[in-house]
């Protein structure tokens, strides 16, 4: 059977809300004609799977073995940090397929080294992101912006923490598990930078401050910001305005790009249905792309927005913390 004949669809690990909405947005490709099956699921967490599974019509695997078996042309995986790196190494051994992982597969430097590691058999099959990525705006911007001279960047994400801090998410706001508001939010920020300016990494005179309450539920930060310099491949650099929020409210992406034509803009928010985020054209990029065999998000070209994300979150941390009770009054 040639590749152009099959179409199913694996997703592996239930970590977080993402994989529900892939899935759904699947389902609504499905419904428009193009050959798109999601076919299996598999988590540690069986009671997970079968709830995935009942809606999406899907088989629940037992293990992930039993989820190979099922033939698929693409596995998204969302993992836990401690699975993140099993199943990489797994699928990247007994499959042949392209590999999309949903953010974040890396929360500092040493889960960074682990998973550098655990896909080193085939790195090109392995692609990571945020959706925004994949954000239309977003790329229209970009192009917008193509020759022209940049001097500065202004970039807001805002994400509410607060879906975090339930128990059975609590790792994505602890910053040595899932990385906190800094990675968990801040890799969106990351995303978008490397829209506009592609592979430029931050320069280590960064510095900024954070804000985490005294009596915060949550274990990272509530509020962030960074300003320094980004060094193109080029050997330009590029002034830039980093804040990273997960304050109660929709989620909101600001953009300001300030050229030598003026200065280009963008804001894109969940409350506006008009607004996309990029889950929609992600998933019809995963499908274009298993199609042809070819690889989403290449961890090649990803993995300077996961160092940019995890070098910003540690320079903040030990040298900029600041530590405020609220105020009720």
């Amino acid at each position: 059977m040639s590749r152009h004949d099959r179409h199913p669809r694996c997703l592996c690990g239930l970590a977080h809300s993402h994989p529900f909405t892939d899935a759904a947005n699947l389902v609504r490709l499905k419904e428009q004609n193009v050959e798109v099956d999601v076919v299996g699921v598999y988590d540690s967490d069986a009671s997970q799977a079968d709830i995935f599974a009942e809606r999406f019509a899907c088989t629940a695997a037992s293990t992930l073995e039993a989820l190979i078996t099922l033939d698929a042309d693409l596995f998204i995986v969302t993992a836990r940090p401690h699975e993140i790196t099993v199943y990489a190494e797994t699928l990247l051994r007994e499959t042949s397929e392209p590999l999309f992982f949903n953010k974040v597969v890396a929360a500092n430097h040493t889960q960074l080294t682990n998973w550098i590691a655990a896909i080193d058999s085939a790195p090109e099959r392995v692609g990571t992101a945020s959706v925004l990525r994949f954000a239309p705006r977003v790329r229209e911007l970009a192009e917008q912006i193509t020759g022209a001279e940049i001097w500065g960047l202004r970039i807001l994400v805002q994400h509410d923490i607060a879906m975090f801090l339930a128990e059975d998410r609590r790792w994505q706001d602890d910053p040595e598990l899932g990385g906190g508001t800094l990675v968990t939010v801040g890799t969106h920020a990351w995303e978008i930078v490397d829209q506009l300016l592609p592979q430029a990494t931050l320069a280590s005179s960064a510095h900024g401050w954070i804000h985490h309450a005294l009596n915060s539920a949550s274990s990272s930060e509530e509020t962030a910001q960074l300003t320094g310099s980004l060094v193109t491949p080029e050997g330009e650099s590029v002034r830039f305005a980093l804040t990273v929020t997960g304050t109660p409210g929709p989620e909101v992406y600001a953009v300001d790009v300030f050229t030598s034509t003026g200065t280009q803009s963008l804001i894109l928010s969940s409350a506006n249905t008009h607004d996309s985020l990029g889950f929609v054209e992600l998933a019809d990029e995963l499908v274009r792309n298993a199609q042809l065999g070819r690889t989403t998000a290449p961890w090649n070209s990803a993995q300077t927005i996961v160092a940019n994300t995890i070098h910003a979150a540690l320079t903040l941390r030990e040298f900029h913390r600041t530590e405020k009770s609220s105020r009720n009054d």
